[in-house]
């Protein structure tokens, strides 16, 4: 079975989500810990600081002194936790980026596939309190008690893919490891469910402390009663608020009853089919160009011409012991073993395509790698010497003043002498840590051929008066394979991407999108869902009955609320399956 185009360019890493959110205000200077949560398994990776003055590392903080930040990985490695070694400095504004552009090529955070975290996409920001600890506005003190939880207690027909959230009526302190550390030290959430593995749960917490949002890895077992309690008297880790209260033991229990799993729902989409489990090899060419006009696009920096192959065994192995690239003149390069991530790497960076293509030119390569205990594999490449051309935005003005509460259509250059099936497109739109719009997206489903030359970004996708980072690729794959090697996944790769602003417009100001986090059939049979979004403002529930010429249609409204996300339920659905639903902002 050969990997499609769409799977490889979804191996690429996307952040979903950082705590405390960003441009997050009033942050309790205790608090001390920042979460960094990714759509796929990362490379645990922990000297992300890098080595001062010789090799800069994954992470750039300003505000704080960064040698005191110290990092751990959640147990499927999709959270990363830097917790600080002393409290947050008050009244201080603190930033962070994720891959910068000058970060060292070996210390890059990037995917358990060993492909990178964008450079220079992922930063934001938040602003502590005062010292005495702030927290996000709302009444603090006193005992804290649980608000609610979501899937409620005693529902039945959960959607396997479900996550759980528990909601505080105050802020509490963000303890990153409330699960514990089995069986050494009992957390403060406690789980039991025939089928159910404790240990796959990771939990975050929301920017002003209150929401403590559990995501089982993989789907939780069907038709099964899962019980959770919080603070249990024997929990080692205990459960407190800002200020230092401890949630009461025992006080505080509950179950749920999962539903058949029959029926796939979005959480259920897997776009690549890989498990996360498996190790990958690479090799790739690729140039990143900039569009700040209506003007060709340009070099992106001095470093914009790149080769890589990465190498990483399966997480059951065995490991990988060795590495190589034989390239057209019938040189061999060796990979470098890079220490703590199990990563076997070859790249180089150059400032033009003419010296990328020196050194490393289109033709006939070999990849090879030697697994413990196992003979050497010998993988024939043969590269393009032909690049596929720059994507180019032709409505760029436009793209610069896109109307918010209207559906824009982002229009390009054509990919000339694209072909199905080697060849494909792709389109990310990002707002500081969010992914916001993909094109493919197989989840949504979003299709978008290789001979496509616009995309059209839907009312709700964009929020007025924001700046957002787009990126469209041209691609060509020369190799794809899933099955000759177990548990391991191969590609090759020729690209060229070019990152432009997308800027709107609108009388929405500082309106999220919605996203959906929750969804699940009530016992009577009504969809009931369950999302986030700006607190406070209405959106419009629309529902259709497919996606392929849809007609949406208004079926009622929900409102965020700071304590929570808005849960609606359709009344009207009926039994005519399937259903999509979108929500929009008023």
């Amino acid at each position: 079975m050969l990997v499609t185009a769409m799977s490889i360019q979804a191996q690429v890493p996307k952040l979903v989500s950082s705590q405390p959110a960003n441009n997050a205000t009033g942050v309790a200077v205790t608090s001390k810990t920042v979460s960094f949560v990714f759509d796929i398994a990362m490379l645990p990776n922990t000297e992300l600081n890098g080595v001062p003055n010789l090799f800069p590392g994954a992470m750039k903080w300003t505000g704080v002194d960064a040698s005191n930040m110290n990092y751990s990985w959640s147990e499927d490695n999709k959270t990363l936790l830097c917790e600080y070694s002393e409290n947050f400095p008050a009244d201080t504004q603190i930033r962070w980026e994720l891959n910068p552009s000058d970060a060292s090529d070996f210390l890059l955070l990037m995917s358990a596939s060993a492909v990178p975290l964008a450079k220079s996409t992922y930063s934001g920001s938040f602003t502590t309190g005062a010292g005495g600890g702030g927290g996000g506005g709302g009444e603090t003190g006193g005992v804290p008690k649980l608000a609610s939880s979501n899937p409620a207690d005693g529902a039945t027909a959960v959607a396997v893919t479900a996550t759980i959230q528990f909601v505080f009526d105050q802020p509490m302190a963000k303890i990153p490891q409330v699960g514990g550390v089995p069986p050494f030290a009992k957390g403060a959430v406690t789980w039991s469910g025939t089928g159910l593995t404790a240990s796959k749960f990771s939990y975050a917490w929301s920017g002003d402390g209150r929401t403590l949002t559990c995501d089982y890895q993989g789907n939780l077992p069907a038709t099964t009663k899962i019980s959770w309690s919080l603070n249990d008297a024997d929990a080692v880790i205990k459960l407190v608020s800002e200020e230092g209260e401890e949630l009461p033991s025992g006080q505080y229990a509950g179950s749920f009853t999962t539903g058949a799993g029959g029926d796939p729902g979005p959480g259920d989409c897997d776009p690549d089919g890989i498990p996360e489990t498996w190790g990958g090899y690479n090799l790739t060419k690729s140039a990143s160009f900039v569009q700040s006009s209506t003007a060709d696009p340009v070099p992106d920096g001095a470093e914009a011409f790149v080769f890589g192959s990465f190498i990483t065994a399966p997480q059951d192995g065995p490991a990988i012991t060795s590495a190589s690239a034989t390239l057209p003149n019938g040189t061999r390069q060796n990979h470098e073993m890079i220490p703590f991530v199990g990563l076997y790497m070859l790249s180089g960076a150059y400032a033009t395509e003419a010296a990328l293509d020196a050194a490393y030119p289109g033709g006939g390569y070999t990849l090879r790698f030697q697994q413990s205990g196992q003979t050497e594999r010998a993988f024939p490449m043969t590269v393009p010497a032909t690049w596929p051309p720059v994507p180019k935005i032709l409505n760029f003005a436009a793209a610069q003043a896109v109307n918010a509460a209207q559906a824009f259509t982002l229009q390009w250059t054509p990919f000339t002498g694209g072909a199905v099936p080697n060849d494909f497109l792709s389109l990310i739109i990002s707002s500081g840590t969010n992914i916001v719009f993909t094109a493919p997206d197989p989840c949504v489903p979003r299709e978008l051929p290789v001979t496509a030359t616009s995309v059209v970004l839907p009312v709700g996708t964009l929020a007025s008066n924001a700046t957002y980072t787009a990126t469209l690729t041209y691609a060509r794959q020369f190799y794809a394979s899933t099955n000759t090697v177990p548990n391991m996944a191969g590609f090759g790769v020729i690209s060229r991407s070019t990152e432009f602003p997308i800027k709107t417009t609108g009388p929405l100001s500082g309106v999220d999108p919605a996203r959906f986090v929750g969804y699940r059939l009530l016992p009577n049979g009504n969809p009931e869902l369950t999302f986030t979004g700006t607190a406070g403002r209405t959106y419009t529930i629309e529902r259709a009955g497919n996606l392929v010429s849809p007609v949406w249609r208004s079926v009622g409204t929900a409102t965020p609320t700071a304590a929570g996300p808005a849960v609606f339920e359709d009344t009207q659905a009926g039994t005519t399956r399937p259903i999509f639903y979108r929500a929009v902002t008023n």
